[in-house]
């Protein structure tokens, strides 16, 4: 996508949106910089623009340079802000230990956990290799960012940080299995966090999505259902929740799934999410 087809994507959908224009400044509120994973598309890509448009300064985490530089290009035509790259894989080993040195001596204010990747398929049928990367990436990863960043919130008592879970964080999907899993933990653990970091003035957040029009739906070959929503709903969702919630579900059709969820036997809910999945699977709709 070229920087003349962002200018009329990303940016101005925020543009006349109530919700948008009367958000907090967050770095007032938070701190300078704001650090993003899986900032070179989809959910993080939305967050960079609308954060940079609000004057946060960013750091920018993705396994693909050429694409943050294009983002970095665009947000820095539009908005007097710093903007720091950082591409890397967050599944590498020491991972950490780039990210520390990148950032050291700055005021990290937000932290937003993004990156992430799913899979589909028999549980027994997919590659093991698969299924440890995508632990490594939604699970391990944004613990390990998590308790490297919160002890300089904490002395700073203030500070807020960001999960990206699912609606499969509160209803398991069989076919979808080690991913509902890593986004159950990611919602679990913001849930904890929430507590115990409140006393402290650090704001913690897990987000929702359903079916989001993003990359991560064609890579992962999940189908974003009948009610598809964009990044950049999934975005306000986020920051018009954030200090005000423990976890947010985007969409209303999302939380009234979630909701009807909550009353049915649990046996009935997997079966019928399992059929759902399975018809998907073997009509090939999960690749849409």
């Amino acid at each position: 996508m070229t920087a003349k087809q962002k200018d009329l994507s990303f940016p101005n959908v925020f543009i006349g949106n109530p919700e948008c224009n009367n958000m907090t400044n967050y770095k007032t509120k938070y701190g300078q910089y704001v650090l993003i994973t899986g900032a070179s598309s989809g959910i993080g890509e939305a967050f960079a623009y609308k954060l940079a448009s609000l004057n946060s300064d960013l750091i920018l985490v993705a396994r693909r340079e050429d694409r943050l530089l294009t983002i970095k290009k665009e947000i820095q035509r539009k908005h007097s802000v710093d903007v720091i790259l950082i591409p890397l894989d967050l599944t590498e080993e020491n991972f950490i230990e780039i990210i520390k040195e990148k950032t050291k001596g700055l005021e990290i204010g937000m932290l937003i956990n993004n990156a992430g990747f799913g899979s589909t398929g028999n549980y027994v049928d997919i590659e093991s290799d698969y299924e440890e990367k995508m632990i490594k990436l939604n699970c391990i990863a944004p613990s390990i960012l998590t308790h490297h960043f919160v002890h300089q919130m904490k002395e700073r008592k203030k500070g807020a940080i960001i999960f990206l879970g699912s609606v499969v964080s509160f209803i398991s999907v069989p076919f979808m299995t080690t991913y509902s899993a890593t986004k159950a933990f990611n919602t679990f653990l913001a849930d904890g966090l929430w507590y115990e970091l409140k006393k402290f003035n650090v704001d913690v957040l897990s987000v929702n999505p359903g079916g989001t029009d993003t990359e991560f739906q064609r890579i992962s070959k999940i189908s974003g259902g009948p009610f598809v929503r964009k990044p950049e709903d999934v975005v306000v969702t986020a920051l018009k929740t954030l200090g005000k919630k423990v976890a947010v579900i985007d969409g209303l059709m999302n939380k009234l799934n979630v909701f009807i969820s909550k009353f049915l036997p649990r046996k009935l809910v997997l079966s019928l999410s399992g059929k759902v999945s399975e018809k998907l699977l073997k009509t090939g709709k999960y690749e849409n």
